[in-house]
């Protein structure tokens, strides 16, 4: 796989690097902290083996947090509004919540809505898994490209993928406030993290600032070791 093509799929998880940048974040090496020769996922992640590595992995990149909104962007794009207001008229107050984010974010968001929030943060862990030796680079490139088909598929650009992470973060945040409706209300309308999307684009250093979003990306056989997991 030529270099970038490489540094692209490594680059999936740019909104991760801005925001560890001053902890010694890389966008392009292999190792997420290329100082570090360990790095403590078990108490965030419940990840220290290859094992829970793995199965974290392949089970959010296709149902992680994006799913419990995905079929609402969905619906969005092609009910009618009259319909999209009869189904959001059924909904009990906690829905009607979520409904109003979708709406509102789905301007920026489409179809693909949060996505790219699972799929940065699987990128992340990924490279920290090669940092501790729990998967071989070889392994997670693999991974990377698999999911950076999904990227292409359903963001159009490096900033609809951004956007989709953003708000995914948003969304992240108010999981706590669910029993709160007017927390929840607040924590999904403000924009926390557009500095954050303002250091991203400007930062020269990061691969979308010189690589084409629809680059082509190399098919790469499925390494043996990875075989006994069904995924693709």
């Amino acid at each position: 796989m030529n270099q970038d093509c490489v540094d692209w799929l490594y680059g999936l998880s740019a909104p991760m690097v801005v925001i560890n940048i001053e902890n010694g974040a890389s966008y392009t090496s292999p190792f997420f902290y290329p100082d570090r020769d360990f790095v403590d996922m078990k108490e965030s992640w419940a990840i220290d083996s290859r094992e829970t590595l793995l199965n974290c992995v392949f089970g959010m990149v296709d149902d992680g947090h994006a799913s419990a909104l995905s079929k609402y962007y969905l619906m969005y794009s092609r009910l009618s509004e009259f319909d999209w207001y009869d189904h959001y008229q059924e909904q009990d107050d906690y829905q009607k919540v979520l409904l109003d984010f979708v709406k509102q974010s789905f301007s920026v968001c489409g179809t693909a809505g949060i996505r790219s929030w699972d799929y940065a943060r699987m990128g992340y862990i990924l490279r920290n898994g090669i940092t501790n030796k729990y998967i071989t680079e070889q392994e997670a490139l693999w991974i990377l490209s698999r999911i950076g088909l999904r990227c292409q598929y359903y963001y159009r650009n490096w900033h609809h993928y951004f956007t989709g992470w953003f708000v995914g973060y948003q969304y992240w945040i108010s999981l706590n406030s669910k029993e709160d409706l007017e927390t929840l209300r607040c924590e999904l309308t403000r924009a926390s993290r557009a500095h954050t999307m303002a250091n991203l684009h400007e930062d020269k250093d990061a691969p979308h600032n010189r690589l084409s979003w629809y680059i082509d990306i190399e098919e790469l056989e499925k390494p043996e070791s990875l075989m006994e997991y069904d995924w693709s």
